[in-house]
């Protein structure tokens, strides 16, 4: 009996890897023949299936943006770097569209240092950080065993230093491995998906409407109530938006 069900199980796995790489292949070839609709439908078949990665939404980026849906190529370039912030490709297909959105923001600006912080952790992967913390932690413990083991005094303070300033940058890498996989689960950020989202000053279609925002602009997402979200862009201003127009990153 457990023989028959282990191997419905193989046969369950195997069949809907196949068919997801079915549908992968058209999706590609799709693509290929210019049939964007198509090949985004197919590339969203296999999102709803559970089988996501940055590959994946990279595809679907370009695909929206061959169909000149900016929205939606901002969105699934933001989705792509949020699993692999460090790609370059995604990176730069993400700026290329984001020279197609109308709206351009003036972000207030960041401390120097904390951008920089910024920029060497999305440097490498979550998983990429993880590695180099268990690296460092092996070395760091093996230049404690030679700091415990030397005789002369000038080379156990030597590997003394080595090994404490390794268990920090340790430290420091696994900081970035916990906030990038952080990053990758949470829902704060959102892209207009609509030609254009009008943001009130209250929750209610009968709100005052503070600005518009156009598809592709990105924001914070602060809180919502109901079918709305109250939003922040980057140049500090809120308002709440309908959260059809926007989806979450």
């Amino acid at each position: 009996m457990k023989k028959t069900l282990y191997t419905l199980l193989v046969l369950l796995l195997s069949a809907t890897a196949f068919a997801q790489s079915a549908e992968w292949n058209s999706a590609v070839a799709a693509y290929s023949e210019g049939k964007y609709d198509e090949a985004a439908n197919a590339f969203l078949s296999i999102e709803k299936s559970g089988e996501v990665s940055p590959e994946l939404f990279y595809n679907l980026g370009n695909t929206y943006y061959r169909a000149n849906k900016i929205g939606k190529a901002v969105l699934y370039y933001e989705r792509a770097l949020k699993l692999d912030p460090s790609n370059k490709d995604v990176q730069n297909n993400l700026q290329l569209a984001r020279l197609k959105t109308l709206d351009k923001i003036d972000a207030v600006p960041e401390f120097v240092l904390l951008t920089w912080i910024k920029n060497i952790r999305s440097s490498i992967s979550s998983d990429g950080w993880a590695v180099v913390s268990l690296l460092l932690l092996a070395l760091a413990l093996m230049l404690m065993l030679l700091y415990l083991f030397s005789r002369r005094s000038r080379i156990r303070k030597l590997f003394f230093i080595l090994s404490i300033v390794c268990f920090f940058i340790t430290a420091v890498s696994f900081l970035f491995s916990l906030a990038l996989a952080s990053n990758a689960r949470e829902s704060s950020s959102a892209v207009v998906v609509e030609s254009l989202g009008s943001v009130k000053s209250s929750p209610q279609s009968g709100g005052n409407s503070i600005f518009i925002l156009h598809e592709g602009t990105k924001m914070k997402v602060l809180e919502n109530v109901g079918e709305w979200y109250k939003i922040e862009i980057e140049d500090g201003r809120q308002g709440w938006i309908k959260a059809g127009d926007v989806e979450i990153i």
